[in-house]
C-alpha cells in the first residue's frame, strides 16, 4: 500500500468517533500487558528461591501483587486489545464497503439501531433483575427460597408475607420516623445549600475560593471517619434515640453546595441586578429570581436528598437502639428476629419489607425523573 493511501485511510479513520476510544483502549491494554509481563518476570525471579519444603500458602505470600495476578492481567489485556483491534479492522476494511452506497448505509444504520436497542435492553435487564428478584421472592415460601436450584417464578404464591411483616415489626412507626427525619434533612440541606451556593457563586468576599476548597475537601471525608467524634457529641447532648440525633449531623451537604453553586454560576448577573432595581433585597433576589431560574436543579437536589435520607442506614443504626426512633432501613434488619430473639430464615418477609420500603422512592423517581435528568445536565454545564 502506498504511503498516500495509508495516510488517507488513517485520516478517514481518525474522523470516526470511535477511533480515539479504540486507541485509548489499546494504550490501556498495553499498560496492563506490561504489568502482566512484569509480574511474570517477578514470578520467575522469586520462584528460584522456592524450596521443596515451602507450601502453597508460603509461596503465594512470597509473591508480589503483579506476580500473583499475572494470568488475570494477561487475560484482561488480551480481551481489551482484541476488542480494540477488531474495532480498528472493521473501521479500516468493513466501513468503506458499507459506505459505498446509500442502501448499505441505511442498512448499517438499522443494524446499528437494533444493536443499540438490544444492548440497552440487556443492560436494563441486568440492572432491574435484583428488583425483580426481590419482588418475586417476597411471594415465595421460605423452603423455595432456600432450595439449591433457584426459581425465576414462584411455584406457589404466598400473599401472607406482607401482613406478617406488618405484624412482626412496627412498620407504621418506622415510616413515621423515616418521613420526619428525611423531611427535615431535605429542608435544611436545601435551605443551607441555596444560601451557601449563592455566597460562593455570586458573593464577593475575601477568601471565597479558599473556603470553597474547604467545602470541597469535605466531600473527600466519609462519615465513617468522623462518626466517632460526632457520636460522642450526640451522646453527650442526650440525643440518642431522638430526632435531633438523626437530623442535626446531616443538616449540611457539601455535594449539594457544590452542585447548586455550579448552577447559580450559569445565571447571568443582569437578572439579579434587575431584581434589585425592582426593590428586592438579597434574600428576595435569591428566592424570587435565582431559584425559579434554577428550578430543575433544586428539584433534583431535593429528590436526591430525600432518597439519601430515606435509604440511610449507617448513622440511624448508630444513634438508635430501640424501635422508638428506628428508620425503615434499620428496622428491616430486625425482621429476622423471632419473638425469642433468634434469627430465622424468613427471607421472604425480609424481601417483602424491602419492597414496602422502596415503593415511595420508585414512585417518586418515576414521577420526577425528567427533573432529575434536566437538573443533573444543567449542573454539569458550567
Amino acid at each position: 500500500m502506498k504511503k498516500t493511501d495509508f495516510a488517507s485511510q488513517l485520516r478517514r479513520m481518525q474522523m470516526h468517533g470511535w477511533f480515539d476510544v479504540l486507541i485509548k483502549l489499546l494504550a490501556i491494554a498495553l499498560a496492563i500487558g506490561l504489568g502482566a509481563l512484569g509480574g511474570q518476570i517477578s514470578y520467575g525471579i522469586t520462584a528460584k528461591s522456592f524450596t521443596a519444603e515451602m507450601g502453597a500458602y508460603e509461596r503465594a505470600e512470597a509473591l508480589g501483587w503483579f506476580a500473583k495476578n499475572r494470568a488475570v492481567l494477561a487475560v484482561i489485556a488480551a480481551l481489551i486489545a482484541g476488542y480494540a483491534v477488531i474495532g480498528l479492522l472493521l473501521m479500516r476494511f468493513v466501513s468503506p464497503v458499507l459506505n459505498r452506497t446509500v442502501r448499505r448505509q441505511l442498512a448499517m444504520r438499522r443494524v446499528s439501531h437494533a444493536a443499540q436497542t438490544i444492548g440497552a435492553t440487556l443492560v436494563s435487564i441486568v440492572m432491574l433483575f435484583p428488583i425483580y428478584w426481590m419482588i418475586i421472592s417476597s411471594f415465595k415460601a421460605s423452603d423455595e427460597l432456600l432450595a439449591p436450584t433457584p426459581t425465576l417464578w414462584p411455584e406457589q404464591w404466598f400473599f401472607d408475607t406482607y401482613p406478617n411483616v406488618l405484624k412482626r415489626a412496627p412498620f407504621g412507626l418506622y415510616f413515621f420516623n423515616t418521613i420526619v427525619s428525611t423531611f427535615f434533612i431535605m429542608v435544611f440541606q436545601l435551605g443551607i445549600g441555596i444560601l451557601a451556593a449563592y455566597g460562593f457563586s455570586k458573593g464577593e468576599f475575601k477568601g471565597k475560593n479558599t473556603l470553597f476548597l474547604v467545602v470541597l475537601g469535605a466531600l473527600m471525608i466519609p462519615i465513617q471517619v468522623t462518626f466517632v467524634p460526632i457520636y460522642v457529641m450526640v451522646a453527650k447532648l442526650g440525643w440518642i434515640n431522638s430526632f435531633p440525633g438523626l437530623i442535626v449531623p446531616n443538616l449540611v451537604s457539601a455535594y449539594f453546595i457544590f452542585m447548586l453553586r455550579q448552577t447559580f454560576m450559569s445565571v447571568d448577573n443582569s437578572y439579579l441586578e434587575a431584581g434589585k432595581v425592582d426593590g428586592m433585597g438579597r434574600i428576595g433576589t435569591i428566592f424570587y429570581v435565582l431559584c425559579p431560574m434554577c428550578k430543575p436543579t433544586l428539584i433534583t437536589v431535593s429528590i436526591i436528598t430525600f432518597i439519601n435520607g430515606w435509604n440511610s442506614y449507617f448513622w440511624p443504626k448508630m444513634v438508635t437502639n430501640n424501635n422508638s426512633r428506628r428508620t425503615l432501613a434499620v428496622g428491616i434488619n430486625y425482621i429476622r428476629q423471632t419473638f425469642a430473639g433468634l434469627e430465622v430464615s424468613n427471607y421472604n418477609e425480609i424481601m417483602a419489607a424491602a419492597v414496602l420500603a422502596i415503593v415511595p422512592i420508585v414512585v417518586l423517581f418515576l414521577v420526577l425523573q425528567k427533573y432529575i435528568m434536566t437538573g443533573l445536565s444543567k449542573a454539569s454545564m458550567k
